[in-house]
């Protein structure tokens, strides 16, 4: 069963429209409920209602709009978690097709990105990742990714960073943004879509105490992608749902996490 996301409802300016409308309905049939006709001050309420709303703080309308938006996307996402989930044996991309998929992308990131290749999914030509990798200095793999010119570029940094910033996820931000203005630069027509930081076991987090931060390195690649248009891509749901797919490190994950991540990435690029 191919995954398939939700077709979007009515736009949004039909939806304010449809409300204006219905706003007046509602306080005409008010002003004859009360007075048996609209008379002059149930009307005059309507126009007044009217004139606020069209009055309105731009911004603010532009926030209400986004904000419905972003639930029409959140609500998409979460059908196609809900479909990979189901655990339905045509529902993920097997090995052949996860190779066609991505053909043409480009997956760059740190050593479990790097580990795409090392559990025989993909190869060199599509991910560009290493071990111990932080975003700060990927300055050579971002050069390499731009070198491949591909048609899809997806990211997947954080865990190193987190001890390289520690708790100034502000830090982390700003250097992603520098190799996301990179790419953007030399691949201005490339969509760009950034992974979240996977959740970290306690276990190791009690080894590495700075880990713990890395919920605020997720708010702050979110606001990223709000700030620069990219689409953030939320894979906790993945790891949550079953702890026994971390390496014994309680950081690193099985290999049957990435037909699950790479069937999912694909959905949500829609390169599918």
């Amino acid at each position: 069963m191919k995954i398939t996301r939700e077709k979007p409802n009515i736009g949004v300016p039909v939806i304010a429209g449809a409300v204006a409308v219905i706003a007046v309905i509602v306080a005409i049939a008010i002003g004859i409920i009360q007075g048996g006709s609209p008379g002059e001050s149930s009307c005059k309420s309507t126009i007044d209602k009217l004139k606020a709303m069209e009055n309105a703080d731009a911004t603010e309308i532009e926030n209400q709009i986004r904000d419905l938006q972003q639930a029409d996307q959140d609500k998409a996402q979460k059908a196609i978690e809900d479909e990979i989930m189901a655990d339905e044996s045509d529902t993920l991309l097997n090995e052949v097709q996860i190779r066609q998929t991505y053909q043409g992308t480009v997956i760059i990131g740190d050593s479990i990105t790097n580990s795409i290749v090392e559990y025989g999914y993909l190869d060199r030509d599509v991910v560009v990742a290493q071990l111990g990798l932080s975003v700060e200095y990927a300055n050579e793999q971002i050069d390499t990714a731009i070198g491949l010119n591909p048609s899809v570029i997806f990211m997947a940094f954080g865990a190193n960073d987190l001890s390289l910033y520690f708790e100034d996820a502000e830090k982390f931000k700003q250097a992603y943004k520098v190799q996301t203005d990179k790419l953007k630069a030399a691949l201005p027509d490339v969509p760009i879509y950034i992974n979240c930081i996977l959740p970290i076991l306690p276990s190791r987090i009690e080894i590495e105490p700075e880990l713990v931060y890395y919920p605020q390195y997720n708010e702050a690649l979110q606001q990223l992608c709000d700030e620069e248009g990219f689409t953030y891509i939320d894979t906790s749901f993945i790891a949550e749902s079953d702890p026994d797919v971390y390496e014994p490190d309680g950081e690193h994950v099985k290999g049957y996490f990435y037909p699950i991540w790479l069937t999912y990435m694909a959905e949500i690029a829609g390169i599918r």
